[in-house]
């Protein structure tokens, strides 16, 4: 894994050379050094001393997923929404096939708007239902689930966002991955959200449907990557904090994507009824 402490604090000189405003992550400098904290330190972060391993910003963003993951998955549909980075909520449709009635389950991700207009990403949001109930991650639920004070994820969060934001100013490419849920991958000015495989089946409950939605490139499997031969470039992994140098993903946009669902289930003859 790269060095965070090194990696931030040539962020933090670097927005100090280009003029900009000051950039600081003193929540992320203790995290990144964990495995060397004394007892000291780590009641100053308010952490278990008990706790054998005691987690890192990864951990921290996992709890983040977990949230999203449990929320999407509740009986009642809401939106769930991560402050600064963009929204989560789920898409239905009905259909019948060879004598039964499925029920198509896509997850849409709708970026923050201020991600968008950092260097005006292109990326069709799709409008959350009005119907739908839209809540946030809650900072005091990360919190109950792992050894830190509430106060430090929030900061931790806020911190490895603003690090985003930063990537984002400077033209880099970033992948914002998001354990068993999925990955939002920026590309010039390209954004695409691929989904976990086991995350959809969650979702549709049925392989027939998963695979049905990867197929027709309805949704987009997070494993998949359309490479053009000899175009790499170097990629920001968050929360991870490494630098590796990947293929561009060719792929459709949201926009393409909801047009091209909508004509098939047309020609199939099946209505494309959104319901909550």
């Amino acid at each position: 894994m790269t060095n965070l402490e090194a990696l931030i604090t040539n962020v933090e000189l670097c927005s100090k050379v280009d003029g900009c405003s000051t950039v600081t992550f003193p929540t992320l400098k203790k995290l990144s050094v964990n495995d060397a904290l004394t007892g000291r330190e780590l009641a100053d972060l308010e952490l278990d001393v008990s706790f054998p391993c005691f987690p890192d910003v990864v951990t921290i963003w996992s709890s983040v997923s977990k949230c999203v993951w449990q929320q999407l998955l509740e009986r009642k549909p809401r939106a769930v929404s991560i402050t600064g980075l963009g929204t989560f909520h789920i898409q239905k449709w009905r259909s019948f096939e060879n004598g039964e009635v499925l029920t198509f389950q896509r997850p849409l991700f709708s970026l923050s708007r201020t991600v968008a207009q950092i260097r005006e990403l292109q990326h069709a949001s799709v409008p959350v239902p009005d119907e739908l109930k839209k809540v946030s991650v809650s900072y005091k639920k990360i919190h109950s689930d792992i050894p830190y004070s509430e106060e430090v994820v929030q900061n931790c969060m806020q911190e490895t966002l603003n690090f985003f934001y930063f990537i984002l100013t400077n033209r880099e490419d970033t992948d914002f991955i998001l354990k068993d849920v999925g990955t939002l991958a920026i590309r010039g000015t390209e954004v695409t959200m691929a989904f976990c495989k086991d995350f959809l089946l969650s979702l549709n409950k049925s392989t027939y449907v998963v695979e049905k939605l990867l197929t027709k490139k309805w949704v987009i499997l997070d494993q998949e990557e359309s490479l053009s031969p000899r175009c790499f470039r170097r990629v920001y992994q968050l929360p991870l904090f490494e630098i590796r140098a990947v293929p561009r993903r060719a792929s459709l946009s949201d926009e393409e994507i909801v047009t091209e669902f909508e004509s098939a289930l047309s020609s199939m003859g099946i209505r494309g009824n959104v319901s909550d």
